[in-house]
């Protein structure tokens, strides 16, 4: 049987998939030839409205998304570790 997750914990997933889709969107915008700064806009703008409709505090929001840079900051160290082991 599945465990259900908490109001919390869903409003965090919905708002951590706003910071990914934004991710998305803006590698979106720059294949369809896109300026760089007019495809972050573009990025910036719907993931804002995700995460305003997702309900979570901005507080929330940055102690959210300071958690994923630590651990998005973290992975990037261990991988140009292991490419430098690699000898690249």
């Amino acid at each position: 049987m599945a465990k259900s997750i908490t109001i919390e914990e869903a409003v965090n997933r919905y708002a951590e998939s706003a910071l990914v889709s934004a991710v998305r969107l803006r590698r979106y915008w720059l294949s369809q030839g896109v300026s760089g700064e007019i495809a972050v806009e573009r990025a910036i703008n719907q993931a804002s409205g995700m995460m305003a409709s997702s309900g979570a505090s901005l507080d929330k929001l940055i102690e959210l998304f300071e958690d994923l840079k630590s651990a998005c900051d973290s992975f990037v160290d261990m991988l140009h570790s292991v490419a430098e082991q690699d000898g690249r």
